[in-house]
């Protein structure tokens, strides 16, 4: 059988607090990319440089270590069933040896940030979709990330919950984080990124601001999924 290139000669540079849109169709290997960064996939050639550190020569301790400045936020909230959201929260934290205090207080900090302050002390299972995916963002941010990886965090969602994750991530935008984001929103992707990155197949077919990509896409490619989703101006 033919081998399959999940990804193909990707070459993307991001500097601090540019915010990445990652956009293309279904399989296109939007995923895969982001989960590359922190070795959630582990590329068979090439290499994958964060904050000057190549993550595929670290040793297991100095690669978790590194993970601490890479926050992730998948699809499926990966919360944990049997803990408060505070407690969610507090769980990255723990695991690093924080004091108890001090991470309940910078939980408490981030619920404030995405909005739910007076959602501490309820489960996971008492909480909408968008509540869910706020808590997995403001647990993502506990360790002070240098970056966020987003790997299509509204696509679980209830259309109109969307609006209030995408809230929560402008905010981030507007504060300097630095943000790779597989989307399937384009108006989110036009709107607050500074890059956007079509992939196809594999490799990226283009990349530029927002105004080149969707206002004079040069690609064929790039041209047809985006008559697709016209329907967001």
């Amino acid at each position: 059988p033919t081998a399959v290139h999940a990804l193909d000669d990707i070459n993307l540079a991001v500097q601090p607090g540019e915010i990445f849109g990652i956009i293309g169709l279904s399989g296109a290997g939007k995923s895969t990319l982001v989960r590359c960064m922190n070795l959630l996939e582990r590329p068979t050639s090439g290499s994958v440089v964060v904050d000057g550190k190549e993550m595929t020569k670290l040793s297991t301790k100095d690669l978790n270590r590194a993970r601490q400045s890479i926050g992730m936020i998948f699809q499926s909230f990966n919360l944990l069933e049997q803990r408060t959201v505070l407690r969610n929260i507090c769980f990255p934290l723990e695991i690093a040896g924080v004091k108890r205090d001090e991470a309940q207080a910078r939980a408490a900090e981030l619920l404030e940030l995405v909005g739910l302050s007076d959602r501490a002390k309820n489960y996971p299972s008492q909480l909408s979709g968008g509540q869910k995916q706020r808590v997995a963002i403001a647990r993502a941010l506990a360790m002070d990330p240098e970056v966020l990886l987003f790997d299509e965090p509204t696509s679980a969602l209830d259309p109109e919950m969307v609006g209030e994750v995408l809230n929560v991530m402008q905010t981030l935008a507007q504060e300097g984080m630095t943000m790779l984001v597989v989307t399937h929103e384009m108006a989110f992707a036009r709107d607050v990124s500074s890059q956007v990155v079509f992939m196809h197949q594999g490799v990226i077919c283009e990349q530029g601001t927002p105004a080149q990509v969707f206002g004079d896409p040069q690609q064929r490619e790039t041209k047809e999924f985006l008559t697709r989703f016209r329907g967001v101006e």
